[in-house]
């Protein structure tokens, strides 16, 4: 049967059409990196964190130091470099808002990085000690940088840290965890004896009431911040849509490290950026559906005074401790810090404090205040891993 000039026309148009779907589509999975793995110069810093030309240098210390966790991957850094010391500075234009009112989190972020900073040190010939400011975190002024801690240096000739070596390896890891696993003995013990500084106490819990009421905590809280316009939209900032906007901006959280599927990933890197409101309900069903439901191990970080300097930076390196110590064990670390973070936002409206109630009745002790919570356990996907800022944007030489 022969087909009408008219109708071979329109099936001659439709496959055009078609093509040129598939060639749009094809070119939008390319251009959003949904067929690669996260890769050039925003993830070189992972790869140069022991380069030669660092090599015995303070700069060392700062390559080490970038890859430290940190609050929204903000990298709220600067480090000022001299041959005898480095001044390691707040950045505090790269806050959070209303997500982190009185710089807590980011003091926290900047013990992780002395934390790698300290490991470094005798790698590359240096005996290190820590000299943080002091003060209280309700008296920094905004807009500008703050000294945080000098980290001081001799040259020496001592043994490196085994956590050393797993610096490349730590990676925030939000896939589901394989509950059924359980958490190592060993690795339990190991967190448990950690803490080093009198003002710092870890809780940790597997099973039980506590278990299960920390988690419903975390839970709450997420569910809590979503309902809180200004929270979501000082986190939305930081969210980067696509390669090119992370390749420019270099932090930040993208969708390779939300911790999604690979199917479901493919999917979102395809369309176009959720609003706030949408992707923080997405992030809360995750808290409720995954993170929660799946982790081994939740914890908490306590503190005699949460808004003290120095203990905000001890909770960092101590935090940055153990997150080193699971990822050298092949096992998965999360913050999950809702909780507190809801503790300072009812402080800044001067609000009933509900967080900071569900968090004492689970402590059971008035002398210590929680500040951190994370969970962990063996996962069931490995963590992408998160951009960063080179050594030589983060540092100033004196």
């Amino acid at each position: 049967m022969s087909i009408s000039p008219t109708r071979r026309h329109i099936l001659q148009g439709a496959g055009v059409l078609t093509l040129v779907a598939a060639g749009g589509a094809i070119w939008r999975a390319h251009d959003r990196g949904v067929f690669a793995e996260p890769s050039g110069a925003p993830y070189d810093p992972w790869e140069m964190w022991n380069a030669t030309e660092y090599e015995d240098t303070p700069l060392a210390l700062v390559a080490a130091g970038v890859l430290a966790s940190n609050p929204h991957n903000t990298q709220p850094w600067v480090f000022r470099v001299s041959g005898a010391e480095i001044e390691v500075l707040a950045d505090t234009t790269r806050h959070l808002g209303s997500f982190d009112p009185y710089l807590r989190e980011m003091h926290i972020g900047l013990g992780c990085a002395i934390e790698n900073m300290v490991l470094a040190g005798p790698a590359n010939g240096y005996a290190v000690t820590v000299e943080p400011a002091p003060g209280s975190l309700l008296d920094i002024e905004r807009g500008g940088l703050v000294r945080a801690a000098t980290v001081h240096l001799a040259k020496a000739d001592t043994e490196s840290d085994p956590l050393y070596d797993a610096i490349p390896k730590r990676h925030t890891n939000r896939h589901p965890y394989d509950i059924s696993r359980g958490f190592p003995e060993e690795l339990l013990r190991g967190f448990t004896a950690m803490p080093d500084d009198e003002n710092v106490a870890i809780s940790l819990f597997t099973e039980g009431e506590a278990y299960a009421a920390l988690g419903k905590a975390i839970i709450d809280a997420t569910d809590e911040i979503v309902a809180d316009h200004a929270m979501i939209e000082d986190s939305h900032r930081w969210f980067r849509d696509g390669p090119d906007e992370m390749a420019r901006e270099r932090s930040g959280l993208g969708l390779d490290t939300v911790g999604l599927s690979p199917a479901l990933l493919a999917i979102a890197k395809m369309l176009p950026a959720l609003p706030a409101e949408q992707s923080h309900a997405t992030w809360a069903s995750q808290t409720r559906d995954t993170h929660v439901p799946t982790a081994a191990l939740l914890g908490m970080i306590s503190v005699r005074n949460r808004h003290d300097r120095p203990q905000a930076l001890a909770t960092g390196r101590l935090w940055q401790r153990l997150h080193l110590s699971a990822s050298a064990a092949g096992v998965a670390m999360h913050p999950l810090n809702q909780p507190v973070e809801m503790i300072d936002r009812d402080r800044q409206l001067e609000r009933d404090a509900k967080s900071e109630a569900r968090l004492a009745e689970i402590l059971k002790n008035p002398d210590w205040q929680p500040t951190f919570c994370f969970r962990s356990g063996y996962s069931t996907r490995e963590a992408a891993v998160s951009a960063r800022r080179s050594v030589e944007t983060v540092t100033e030489k004196v």
